[in-house]
């Protein structure tokens, strides 16, 4: 899994791996979350705006399986 430094005042980290579509979410306050069956593409536009928390809310949360995993 490649990770990121996110430019985000809640998001510390992402992680993305592309064979199992698994996304990785490391907040700020420590909390990490795996999101399942995240197609490249919706990623790919999670990246493309500096790994928004208002993407990750509107379109990733409620969207995709998920579970805390720290």
């Amino acid at each position: 899994m490649l990770w990121e430094k996110a430019q985000s005042s809640n998001i510390d980290a992402v992680g993305y791996d592309p064979t199992s579509q698994e996304l990785q979410v490391k907040f700020r306050s420590g909390a990490t979350y795996r999101y399942l069956m995240v197609p490249p593409e919706v990623y790919d536009e999670f990246k493309d705006l500096k790994f928004s928390g208002r993407f990750l809310n509107s379109t990733i949360k409620g969207a995709f399986e998920y579970e805390r995993i720290d």
